[in-house]
């Protein structure tokens, strides 16, 4: 080459390559592969992929503010035979024409128990299978959207109520579901919407993980903040037909409390069982109980207890160096262009009770592979030694 043509290749050559060069191990170590962090709860369990490569990342460490378990290995882990047992005591001060709400994410052969009262006549429940994301169709905000859910009738969930009075169980009613159910991962809690106001300090953006395989407590609803949840149409009558047109076929049943002067905390359940349901579920799914009064004079109290037995999963085949349990840090090593991945599940204690701030932070760290990194400074040194006898 010569003239002009010689003179662009050897700005190419000695210039924009080795800027690209060094450029790009910045990028790669600061922006692709930063330090990932993830907004933990009890019963969570993720896969991670984000900022992690089986060719930059030498290593890969999780850590969190509380206890976990970790494994590494190849695609998901399967459910094994054993359940574990969550306990969530509520209570609950309901107004006239609002709601709250407690969803699940359950697995196929996962039971519900619930036990729950109320001081007061009116107290109804409606339970209803829905998205990760909890479409109200702006009932919470007191604008009602008339757009029902719409979903596919493939498989069946079946609620049974027990009455202790007369020892007989009743079909109360099934819905369907769509198995083709797909997750979605922008979610915000409301936890995070209740403390915003007490930190002073600006926290490190969350992420969401890619792969969900277990999700913790979903809770909301507008109780707490009446003056916006109530529509504009006070009667009772109103805002049920609006629960009921909102979700449609998704409806699971709908029932009132028995109700009792005595019902004043989860510890009078204990002792007397006024309403159990028995939620046997047999497709995978996210599910929500959503609390709601019928009564114009008082708020109501409702006092409920969940018993939740779910489905745990099971790591065979798995050495010591790919599991790390009961950590607050695990260090993995990270093989060449292996697929293996960390899994992290937040362990569930039998009979723990849930709390509105029980979250965690978790942060996932690519440890550079010196080896592959070194390429490009070593490559800039190369090129300017190659072209100076040019």
């Amino acid at each position: 080459m010569q003239g002009s043509q010689r003179v662009v290749m050897f700005c190419l050559l000695t210039t924009v390559l080795p800027a690209i060069l060094i450029i790009s191990p910045l990028y790669l170590r600061n922006i692709r592969y930063a330090d990932v962090m993830y907004k933990m709860s009890d019963s969570d369990v993720i896969q991670i992929h984000k900022g992690q490569s089986s060719i930059f990342c030498e290593k890969h460490s999780v850590k969190m503010n509380s206890s976990f378990n970790a494994f590494q290995m190849k695609g998901r882990p399967t459910l094994a035979n054993n359940t574990r047992h969550i306990r969530l005591r509520k209570s609950m001060t309901l107004p006239d024409d609002t709601l709250e709400y407690w969803g699940f994410y359950l697995f196929a052969g996962a039971t519900v128990e619930l036990k729950a009262c109320s001081r007061y006549d009116g107290s109804k429940i409606l339970v209803v299978k829905g998205e990760k994301i909890f479409n109200t169709c702006g009932i919470l905000e007191g604008k009602y959207k008339r757009d029902p859910l719409v979903v596919e009738n493939h498989g069946h969930v079946s609620v049974t109520l027990e009455n202790p009075k007369d020892d007989k169980r009743e079909i109360i009613g099934q819905s369907y579901d769509n198995p083709n159910e797909v997750w979605l991962n922008d979610y915000v809690s409301d936890n995070e919407k209740k403390t915003k106001h007490k930190r002073d300090v600006v926290l490190p953006p969350l992420h969401n993980p890619n792969t969900v395989l277990d999700a913790g407590v979903n809770h909301g609803g507008n109780a707490l903040n009446n003056s916006i949840g109530s529509l504009e149409d006070k009667s009772v009558s109103s805002f049920e037909s609006s629960l009921y047109e909102c979700y449609n076929d998704n409806i699971l049943m709908n029932d009132f409390f028995p109700y009792s002067m005595q019902c004043n905390n989860t510890k009078y359940l204990e002792d007397i069982t006024t309403l159990k349901v028995v939620h046997e579920v047999t497709s995978d799914g996210y599910y929500y109980y959503i609390f709601y009064s019928d009564n114009d004079f008082v708020n109501n109290d409702i006092h409920a207890i969940f018993d939740i037995f779910k489905p745990t999963f099971q790591y065979s085949n798995i050495s010591n160096s790919k599991m790390c349990l009961n950590s607050t840090e695990c260090v993995f090593n990270v093989e060449m262009f292996s697929d293996e991945l960390v899994i992290v599940e937040v362990p569930t204690k039998d009979g723990l009770n849930y709390n509105d701030d029980n979250f965690f932070i978790l942060t996932s760290v690519c440890h550079p592979r010196m080896a592959v990194y070194i390429f490009f400074p070593v490559s800039v040194l190369l090129l300017i030694l190659i072209f100076a006898f040019l």
